[in-house]
């Protein structure tokens, strides 16, 4: 997200001025506040605004207007020099201060708050955004939209580097041509039809890409930055273009943006548009008479308080919330109540200590550049140490290390001591799958006993973490243990997972491509086991109880929750069919029952409960098993096993920690080693109840 970065006195909508005659536009201010409010919210809980992290393009439209007044506002025949050194010390005057404090306070926050095992990417991110690249970093790290973006107190950040970046390259691009008004209207067209067209293509085919990165954005800003120029040059002066009725157009369209915009679906191109629209429209509708443009005063004056404090509002709510989240948590009314309290107080604290008294007092431009320079490279120290001298040693928190290393299945190379099954015998993520990427057999698999048969494990992450019960089990059944996954691949042919707003071809290129080669390679007798986050693949709610947000498709037809069910029972079914001519058995395995939130938040003390409502963990585990079952139903060679049971307590709660502190679970979806071995005794006792493998000798 990004927040206002520059004053707001602009020409006046409709009218040609002349260089530096600007009057100050309250409206644009109040546009600031509303967009801010609305971010804010968002970040609070989704599901009160979903739209509403379209605030931050409507931060982008309003900076290329203001900018590109700013630029206009200087006299042509100012030296070439001056013209550019004063418009960056203007910036780093206006922006530097309020965020090095944000990032120095965040950082210690992060060193005493955070286990140190999860610290690590978040004092990277800091040290990006303090140089104006955190969105690019942040672009190969995380999908925005994805729940474990919500523990990153520095992903705010991104936006601040998309508009740093803008004001690196907008000046320059500008000063080749002049800042004539004319001479401008040619090249911020072709840079909006240009950066417009790049998005659209990296929505459709890398949506990260899109999201976070400047050249995506770009056309946001110079949108802005055009209306200003076609302003200046007395384009847009019919009655019809300014006044109350352009201005109610606008905020309909901002109303419907914050409201209705979509997080997954053609996100920024062509989702952005009601917003950047919306935009422009109330930026060329200016104020009414007497520079009315609310109906009542005191909403006029909140949002204006809000859109002067709207920066440091910015930089300063998320912090409190991530961390917030990491410690007291974020679901109570309360809870939410200290967020905003707190995101005030520290704003306010920050506007008025640190932002206002740098601009209002300002030092030789020599002296500045000196203490800027050396606040950077300070922090930047700092920042390293925390991350590394001193990483684990400020840390208050109750506990340092909720989810030890030695219960992290995928930090096991081999995951299984003794073997050759190692992360390599999972395909990379979006790797094309071939003959050179595929699982080597030989390689990926735990010998067994002659004549014992082969568990042939295939799935994603949820099949890797069955790794240390199969291992235990088929220590005393003597089978061999093959095993394949791609991360985040639905193991089925049919159903496509998109991850990132972005197709995953390959996942279905890596299952059919392993179906094939289980029904070729297997022997009768033999079990072909599948395992993946059905939870999330095909369940109808999340653990919050919201709407499932997968989004799922076959050959290009979105499906509802329901028809992805339909359809993988379809495909269970054919590919059982195939198994059974060859006397192969299938086994399905139910999803293990999720968690309310991240196991990193869960203390041993247990003073603070990471179940879900028992009643959303019976919805999401019923629907998996009467999915399975409807799967195995009439065929008998397949075989579903539940784990539900062993990780519920009489009340229906989810069992994450064993009475002495144990963790069962990795994070809120995956099982810990200690979680994964105690599913041993009942799998085995299933395996033998279904004829599978014979009762072990006594």
């Amino acid at each position: 997200m990004v927040a206002a970065t520059t004053s707001s006195p602009v020409a006046s909508s409709g009218q040609a001025s002349a260089p530096g005659r600007f009057g100050y536009r309250p409206d644009i201010d109040a546009l600031r506040g509303a967009a801010m409010l609305a971010v804010l919210v968002f970040h609070l809980n989704k599901g009160w605004l979903p739209g509403g992290f379209t605030g931050v393009d409507i931060f982008f439209v309003i900076s290329g207007y203001v900018v590109m007044g700013s630029l206009l506002s200087k006299a042509a025949s100012q030296p070439l020099g001056p013209r550019l050194g004063n418009f960056y010390l203007r910036r780093v005057r206006r922006l530097l201060p309020n965020l090095l404090a944000c990032l120095a306070v965040t950082s210690l926050a992060v060193a005493a708050l955070i286990p140190p095992l999860e610290s690590g990417p978040y004092f990277n991110a800091a040290l990006k955004a303090l140089f104006g690249w955190s969105n690019n970093f942040l672009m190969g790290q995380i999908d925005y939209f994805a729940r474990d973006a919500d523990l990153n107190p520095f992903l705010h950040t991104w936006s601040l580097g998309v508009e740093q970046q803008f004001y690196l390259v907008f000046p320059l691009l500008l000063l080749g041509i002049g800042y004539g008004v004319r001479r401008s209207v040619p090249l911020l067209t072709a840079l909006t039809v240009l950066s417009v067209g790049a998005s659209w293509w990296w929505t459709q085919n890398a949506p990260m890409a899109a999201f976070f990165l400047m050249p995506s954005r770009l056309w946001e800003l110079t949108s802005g930055s055009l209306l200003l120029v076609a302003q200046r040059r007395g384009l847009l002066v019919a009655p019809w273009l300014k006044g109350r009725w352009l201005r109610l157009a606008g905020a309909a369209l901002l109303l419907w943006a914050v409201v209705a915009t979509s997080e997954r679906e053609g996100f920024p191109v062509p989702g952005v548009l009601p917003a950047v629209l919306g935009t422009l429209l109330v930026l060329q509708a200016g104020p009414g008479e007497g520079g009315r443009f609310l109906p009542g005063r005191w909403l006029e004056r909140g949002l204006l308080t809000a859109g002067l404090l709207s920066y440091s509002l910015y930089l300063w709510h998320w912090p409190v919330i991530v961390l917030l989240r990491w410690t007291l948590g974020m679901e109570t009314w309360w809870q939410y109540g200290l967020a905003v309290v707190g995101s005030v107080v520290l704003a306010v604290a920050a506007y008025g200590l640190v932002e206002q008294p740098v601009r209002r007092h300002p030092l030789t431009w020599w002296w500045e550049m000196v203490l800027a320079l050396l606040a950077v490279v300070g922090l930047w120290l700092g920042i390293d140490a925390l991350h590394h001298q001193f990483r684990g040693r400020l840390f208050i928190g109750s506990d340092p290390n909720p989810v030890p290393l030695h219960e992290r299945i995928n930090n096991f190379n081999p995951m299984i001591p003794g073997t050759g099954i190692t992360p390599s015998c999972t395909v990379p993520v979006g790797k094309p799958y071939d003959l050179t990427t595929r699982p080597n057999y030989d390689l990926c698999q735990k010998p067994g006993k002659p004549g014992a048969g082969e568990i042939f494990l295939l799935g994603d992450s949820h099949a890797q973490h069955l790794l240390p019960m199969l291992d235990v089990v088929t220590s005393r059944s003597g089978q061999r243990l093959t095993f394949a996954a791609m991360g985040g691949c639905f193991p089925d042919p049919l159903v496509q997972i998109n991850w990132g707003m972005q197709e995953y071809g390959p996942c279905q290129e890596f299952v059919s491509g392993e179906m094939d080669r289980a029904v070729e390679r297997l022997k009768p007798g033999d079990i072909v086991m599948l395992s993946s986050w059905l939870n999330h693949y095909i369940a109808d709610i999340d653990p919050r109880g919201q709407p499932n947000a997968a989004l799922k498709e076959s050959r290009g037809r979105r499906l509802s929750a329901s028809q992805a069910r339909e359809m993988h029972v379809a495909s269970m079914r054919s590919f059982a069919k195939r198994l059974a001519a060859r006397n192969i058995q299938l086994l399905l395995f139910v999803d293990t029952p999720e968690l309310a939130r991240e196991m990193m938040f869960c203390p041993r003390d247990f003073s603070r409960t990471c179940s879900p409502d028992p009643q959303i963990t019976a919805r999401m585990q019923q629907t998996i098993r009467e999915t399975l079952n409807a799967a195995a139903s009439g065929l008998p060679n397949v075989h579903v096993f539940d784990s539900t049971p062993a990780f519920l307590d009489p009340m229906g709660r989810v069992i994450y920690r064993k009475p002495d502190g144990t963790p069962l679970f990795a994070d809120s979806n995956h099982l810990s080693m200690t979680g994964s071995r105690s599913l041993a005794e009942p799998f085995e006792r299933f395996l033998v109840e279904s004829g599978l493998i014979p009762a072990p000798s006594r």
